[in-house]
């Protein structure tokens, strides 16, 4: 699977969890989609602290203007939820994610 296509089916599937835990009110998604976006900034934050560390590939896989509308689709869903916290690991993770890209293309 190419690295597109692996972006792609990834927020896919977290864009169904979160239609399934914000509209058909399936109670448990609550707690995956909290965990996912924790353990993205957890992630993030790691590999920010080791430089030698390289971008996770679903990261750099999309143009810049899909990640970002994704992105702000996914940040105002949490929001309208409620879920001020999972969407401010969310947006830090996705901040740390751009700090990383951006000093990986800078190296090269």
């Amino acid at each position: 699977m190419d690295l597109r296509m692996y972006w792609i089916v990834r927020n896919g599937a977290f864009a169904a969890a979160l239609y399934f835990a914000m509209v058909e009110h399936v109670g448990w998604l609550m707690y995956a989609i909290g965990a996912f976006a924790w353990w993205q900034l957890a992630s993030s934050a790691w590999a920010m602290a080791d430089p030698a560390t390289p971008p996770a590939p679903a990261e750099t896989a999309a143009p810049f203007a899909s990640r970002t509308v994704f992105d702000a689709a996914v940040l105002v869903s949490l929001f309208a939820a409620h879920w001020h916290w999972t969407a401010f690991a969310y947006a830090m993770s996705c901040g740390c994610s751009a700090m990383i890209q951006a000093r990986a293309t800078s190296k090269s």
